[in-house]
């Protein structure tokens, strides 16, 4: 029952485990801060690394075992096509290999983990393995791009908004030509669901993607005001 694709218990959105899990992820992040500078002068620093990747590709592997078993997978929804595991790939390679032009596209992407923690589109709960795989999943590889800010003191800087704003429109027209084709709801080009977009829907169909890129690119641009004020404050001190 553990693995099983039917609901048990349902998880109750900003109830007393959301709010556990909320303050893990804050906890998380406070804890590779304050460790950086010893993992950075560690030996062993690369394989605290390398692990770190390696779990969050067999944890996201789980999840394609989990639908294969359970027989739900679908080529729409068994690949990652979305932007959370567009983010979690980069995040993995860029570890991996130490390229920080991986690193600078993914940065501005991870507002999607956050998101998918505080509203997730899933009604499982501790009874069932797919609560765990979405939660910390969508948790870890949030840590890893904290992993490559802290203890490799990559500083995204307009250059990479720039480089992960086109990346993402690239992105964004294949999935929309993709989901209108194949009429499948592709990273939400179709229509909200259950996820905050809503605010956008009851108008037009452009109204809807124009409200949802608009968002995506405000989000972006606060995801950078942290590297803009340090950017600034370094070159007048400079």
């Amino acid at each position: 029952m553990f693995f099983s694709d039917q609901v048990g218990l349902e998880f109750v959105p900003f109830g007393w485990l959301h709010i556990l899990l909320l303050v893990l992820v804050i906890a998380g992040g406070v804890t590779i801060f304050l460790l950086r500078e010893r993992i950075r002068s560690s030996p062993n620093e690369r394989r605290i690394a390398i692990a770190m990747a390696s779990f969050a590709l067999l944890w996201e592997l789980g999840l394609y075992a989990w639908k294969v078993g359970n027989g739900i997978w679908t080529w729409d929804d068994g690949l990652p096509l979305g932007l959370c595991g567009l983010t979690l790939y980069l995040a993995i390679a860029a570890i991996f290999f130490k390229r920080f032009g991986l690193f600078e596209i993914g940065y501005y992407w991870t507002w999607g983990a956050i998101a998918s923690v505080l509203f997730p589109d899933i009604a499982y709960s501790v009874d069932r393995f797919r609560f765990y795989q979405f939660m910390f999943g969508h948790m870890f590889f949030f840590f890893m791009y904290l992993y490559m800010i802290f203890v490799y003191q990559w500083y995204p800087t307009w250059r990479s908004w720039r480089k992960s704003g086109v990346t993402l429109g690239i992105i964004t027209v294949i999935l929309i030509i993709a989901a209108n084709v194949t009429n499948t709801n592709l990273n939400f080009m179709l229509e909200a669901e259950d996820t905050p977009l809503t605010m956008f829907e009851g108008g037009s169909y452009l109204i809807y993607l124009l409200g949802t890129i608009s968002l995506s690119v405000a989000i972006m641009t606060v995801w950078h005001l942290p590297w803009m004020i340090y950017h600034r404050k370094q070159k007048a001190n400079g």
